[in-house]
């Protein structure tokens, strides 16, 4: 990474930086990415204020990757504690390796490290979750701090809900009755008082990123809606994977042993199936879910896993290698590429935060707001949504010329923005400068083309000439493509 991006590192995703950003106005007292209004940009309640504990520090942009690497050790660690709960001494401490090793792939573990977000805490804590779950499962013995991580886990990741409210009802039927309504109130009360604390600062009850998955956001039913989020779900490989593990836990519900566990999951699993609304979309939506699901089937397959891989041939075992790692092709795909994508990231994302804070130096309107809100000074206009409460309503009721609308509003006349994504919205008076162009075949930006726009026609030749002396500087891989005059 720091070979491709001239000595800069970058993650793999400008998502990280939203939340860099917002953390950095945490620790200043201000909700919000921009410190003059409030916005709700994350999908994350607690990740981003675990961020701001570390704003003051030199290496403050670090900070994501040295907790993920910490967080992932953390995960192997209780996979680990899983697998040898699970199979006793009746493997060879090799073979526990091997299977343990395997999650790194399924878990897209170190894409994800190097993603910046917070869905490596998000796997720690369902790691955790689920070595509790069997330690009383298999020695009957409950560790009552597993309220906490549950309450954490769905503070970390709203969708975190569809395996913390099921273990709550797991642990009633367990006999654990007040233990699981005091667990309920603590999942659900810090829930409904950031929605609370968002409504009295002004916003929606959601933060935006999550209203933007919803039917909020378009106008289409929240059938119409659900149905086209599973048909995208169903484009991947991993949600019949998912599947198939319901299935497979399904059929054990013939046996009278761990009912309840068997039941929770496949509750879990059917949430997910139905509303992990976002699989596929870079593989850090549903890992979580992967985690846990695999870790009970390894449990209740165990006696036919154990036999499988005691054959001196093992080639059960080789088989299902071999499946893991065509079903998770994309997953290993991200891990060899990681340097690649985040040059993506320094080529494109980067060079345009640099363009905004060093040449242009006002405000400026994007589609991605990561990067270029956490290095401009002034203010940067969010024209997807995330940070920008309007651009939502405006978008949904397809309100007439709304970008001039809003650039009007918040003074901005540089817009950098990917043109498919606001075809039948883009003003016909903007005057086009030219289109920022990314080469990489590996990129994780959604588009290779950024297109820069001037409201205000008179500025042009000012802007072309600022974006002349900017291209010098550009990188192997990307050039500034002028529009004709």
């Amino acid at each position: 990474m720091y070979s491709l991006n001239a000595g800069k590192f970058m993650y793999t995703l400008d998502d990280p930086y939203i939340h860099l950003a917002l953390a950095r106005n945490i620790y200043a007292g201000h909700y919000g990415l921009q410190l003059i209004e409030p916005s709700a940009p994350s999908s994350s309640i607690l990740w981003p204020f675990i961020l701001a504990l570390f704003a003051p520090l030199a290496f403050f942009e670090y900070i994501p990757l040295i907790l993920n690497i910490l967080f992932g050790f953390g995960i192997l660690f209780f996979i680990s504690k899983s697998i040898r709960l699970i199979f006793q001494d009746t493997i060879s401490t090799t073979k526990k390796a091997v299977i343990i090793s395997i999650f790194i792939i399924i878990s897209s573990l170190t894409p994800l490290i190097w993603s910046g977000m917070e869905h490596i805490l998000q796997i720690l804590l369902t790691s955790i979750l689920i070595y509790n779950v069997l330690e009383l499962e298999i020695n009957n013995k409950l560790n009552k701090s597993i309220i906490i991580t549950i309450m954490l886990s769905s503070l970390i990741r709203y969708e975190n809900l569809a395996i913390s409210v099921p273990l709550l009802i797991y642990l009633y039927f367990k006999g654990y009755r007040l233990l699981s309504l005091l667990g309920l109130i603590l999942t659900l009360a810090p829930l409904a008082a950031f929605s609370y604390f968002l409504h009295r600062i002004g916003l929606s009850y959601l933060p935006t990123s999550v209203i933007i998955k919803t039917s909020f956001f378009s106008s289409k039913s929240s059938f119409e809606v659900l149905l086209i989020n599973i048909s995208f779900a169903m484009q991947e490989a991993t949600w019949y994977y998912l599947l198939g593990l319901l299935i497979l836990i399904g059929i054990k519900l013939r046996q009278k042993s761990n009912f309840y566990l068997k039941l929770t999951i496949m509750t879990s699993i059917v949430l997910q199936l139905i509303f992990g609304t976002t699989l596929g979309s870079f593989h850090r939506y549903e890992t979580f879910m992967f985690i846990y699901a695999t870790v009970v089937f390894i449990y209740l397959y165990r006696n036919t896993i154990q036999v499988a891989i005691s054959n001196t041939r093992n080639i059960l075992a080789t088989i299902l290698l071999l499946l893991t790692v065509l079903i998770f092709s994309k997953y290993i795909y991200n891990m060899v590429h990681a340097p690649a994508m985040s040059n993506s990231i320094y080529s494109q994302q980067y060079q345009m935060a640099l363009f905004a804070s060093k040449y242009y130096n006002a405000n400026v309107g994007v589609n991605d707001i990561g990067l270029v809100s956490y290095f401009n000074p002034h203010y940067t206009l969010d024209l997807f949504g995330l940070s920008n409460i309007d651009v939502i309503d405006y978008r949904r009721t397809n309100s007439p010329n709304w970008m001039e609308t809003i650039a009007s509003q918040y003074d901005v006349n540089l817009i950098m923005i990917y043109d498919s994504w606001f075809k039948t919205y883009l003003p016909s008076d903007w005057t086009q400068i030219g289109k920022l162009h990314l080469e990489s075949r590996y990129a994780s930006v959604e588009e290779p083309d950024v297109s820069f726009y001037v409201r205000d026609p008179n500025t042009s030749a000012q802007v072309r000439q600022l974006l002349e002396q900017f291209s010098q500087t550009l990188p192997k891989g990307t050039e500034f493509r002028f529009a004709q005059e």
